[in-house]
Parts: structure tokens; C-alpha cells; sequence
């Protein structure tokens, strides 16, 4: 009985020993970090045994790695986070899994439901709760809010001071509840809160976003100042090179340019014009004249698609928007 036990547990040593040569290097290093003394001895002569002068064969590190597999599978979502907190830290660990639970709020929790639950909370949870969501999601939630409570709940998000992440799981525990059953590692969480905020913002109409920068200026200049440096509307295209606006709507399908021209004067679609081929512009102009008249959510709607593809190729590297801080003139 003792001699199968401990040829089990050699088995179990020299599987490990098979794993870990196909780990790379940091990764390897980090397992053997959370390794006993014992436990080391025993791997290292595993090693030395079976695998120092010879590589695993792909048939024998195929079955152990399938047996590993199966073996996080029944382990469930424990082992995941095991494996984060080897991989990350347990700090950076439960960081992940925090955020994937705000993922899933976001998929599952109307806009509206949210803000009807957080209309009546202080700011800084209210910025705490719009800091964590999706940004396109968070600006929903922002604009089903009261606009005072808007404005205060950007402000201090854009401060993004340091939240204990007990604070965090508290607040995420109670959202949970009450619904239940239905870039640059250099940048500051100064900077970190401005883009966000920002992001946010750039989800509204252009009005409601200035009403709310315009109240974080009263209070704070410097930081109102950073938050429009961030941002970026359908009319700043017009301030555009004709270069880059072409590359832009060269991306747009006419019938979307022209809902998105919708209500603009003569003087702001000239320099859209401008920017299209002959054939194009015939076509877009022609759509906005037979058209008629459309909703203004579907005008917003078609904007907000083009300003968001200018800031995905922005993102991307094919286009820049601004030159230190300020929109390309």
C-alpha cells in the first residue's frame, strides 16, 4: 500500500516535470516561486531523472496536458482565479475577476434600471459604479441620471481617486443583489479618470456633454480643460486636414454621411463635401434631399458612428485627431 502510494506520487512528479518544459520562462518561474522546498526537491529530481537530457515527446505531453485540463475543468472557477493570482498577483487577480462581473452587469442590467437604482447615491459611489462599466454602457447609465447628480458623478470620476477594492466588491455586491435574477502602464489615475471620463461624455450629444463639462469648470478649470482635450464630437470633424476627413469618410457608407449631414448648415457640410469624391458627394446630396424628414435620434445616432470610427482609427494608427492635445486645425 505505501510503495503504490509512493510510486503515485512519482507519477504525479514526473507529470509536473513533462508540464513545465513546455511553460516559457516567466511562467515557469512564477510556478516554482509557489513551490515547497520538498515539493522543488522532488520536481528537480523528476528532472534530472526523465527530462535533462532529453524533451518531452508530443504524444506524453499531450496526455498530460489534457489530464491538466481536465483537471481545471472540474476545479472551476476556483482554479481560475489560483491561476490568475500565479500569473498576476492576488491584487491584479481580483482586479480581473472584478471587472468581469461589471462586464456582465453591463450585458445584463438595463441603462436605466442601473441609474434608477444610483439616482439617489452620493457621487463618489455613483463615480465609483461609472468608473468600472464599459464606457459606452457608463454613458447610458449617465444619461438616465439627474443632470446635477451627472455632473458631480463626472467630476469626481475625473479626480479617480484611489477606491480600496473592498469598497468596490461592496458596492458591486449590492448592484448584484438588488438584480439578481435578472492603455500606457505610465499614465497617472488622474489621466486614467479624464479618459474615462471623457469617454463617456463622447457617447452623448454634443450639448449635454458641454453642459456637463461646463459645471466641472466652475469648480475645477484645470480638470474641465483636460476633460475636452480628451473629447471629441461629430462637428470637430470639420476641423479636420481634407486629408483625414477623407480617409474617414472614405469608412462611411453615403446613406449614413448623409443622415449624419442632416440639419447641418451649408457652411458646416461644405467641408464634408469637399472631402468626397465627385460620385460620392452626388449620391449624398441627393439622399438628403429626398429623405425628408427623420427622426433626430437616428441624425445622433449616424454622427456618433462616424465620430466613433474616427476615434477607432485614431486608436489604430492610420489617422491623428489631435497634435499635442489639440485637434489638428
Amino acid at each position: 500500500m505505501v510503495d503504490q502510494e509512493a510510486k503515485n506520487g512519482r507519477n504525479v512528479t514526473n507529470k509536473a516535470a513533462v508540464l513545465l518544459t513546455a511553460l516559457e520562462k516567466p511562467v515557469l518561474a512564477r510556478v516554482l516561486k509557489r513551490l515547497s522546498g520538498n515539493e522543488l526537491t522532488r520536481l528537480m529530481q523528476a528532472y534530472e531523472e526523465h527530462m535533462a537530457h532529453a524533451s518531452a515527446n508530443e504524444e506524453a505531453l499531450e496526455a498530460v496536458g489534457k489530464e491538466f485540463l481536465s483537471a481545471c475543468r472540474q476545479n472551476g472557477s476556483g482554479h481560475l482565479r489560483e491561476a490568475l493570482v500565479l500569473a498576476f498577483g492576488a491584487e491584479s487577480a481580483d482586479q480581473i475577476m472584478r471587472q468581469d462581473h461589471w462586464r456582465a452587469i453591463s450585458g445584463r442590467v438595463k441603462p436605466s434600471a442601473l441609474a434608477a437604482m444610483l439616482r439617489n447615491e452620493a457621487p463618489e459611489a455613483v463615480a465609483i459604479v461609472l468608473s468600472q462599466l464599459p464606457s459606452k454602457y457608463a454613458s447610458e447609465v449617465l444619461s438616465a441620471l439627474p443632470q446635477e447628480l451627472r455632473a458631480e458623478s463626472v467630476e469626481r470620476l475625473a479626480r479617480s481617486e484611489h477606491v480600496p477594492g473592498s469598497a468596490m466588491d461592496a458596492i458591486l455586491r449590492a448592484i448584484e443583489q438588488n438584480f439578481t435574477g435578472d492603455s500606457g502602464g505610465h499614465d497617472t489615475e488622474r489621466d486614467a479618470g479624464v479618459r474615462h471620463a471623457a469617454a463617456m461624455l463622447n457617447q452623448l450629444d454634443a450639448d449635454a456633454a458641454a453642459a456637463i463639462v461646463e459645471r466641472i469648470r466652475q469648480s475645477d478649470p484645470a480638470r474641465a480643460a483636460a476633460i475636452e482635450q480628451e473629447m471629441f464630437h461629430f462637428h470637430d470633424l470639420i476641423t479636420l486636414e481634407s486629408r483625414t476627413l477623407q480617409q474617414i469618410l472614405a469608412a462611411v457608407a453615403p446613406e449614413r454621411l448623409a443622415l449624419a449631414l442632416k440639419g447641418l448648415s451649408d457652411a458646416d457640410r461644405e467641408p464634408f463635401f469637399a472631402a468626397l469624391p465627385d460620385q460620392t458627394r452626388s449620391v449624398v446630396k441627393e439622399e438628403i434631399e429626398t429623405s425628408g424628414k427623420v427622426p433626430m435620434r437616428e441624425v445622433a445616432a449616424a454622427r456618433q458612428e462616424i465620430t466613433n470610427l474616427a476615434m477607432q482609427m485614431e486608436r489604430e494608427g492610420k489617422i491623428r485627431l489631435r497634435a499635442d492635445g489639440d485637434l489638428v486645425a
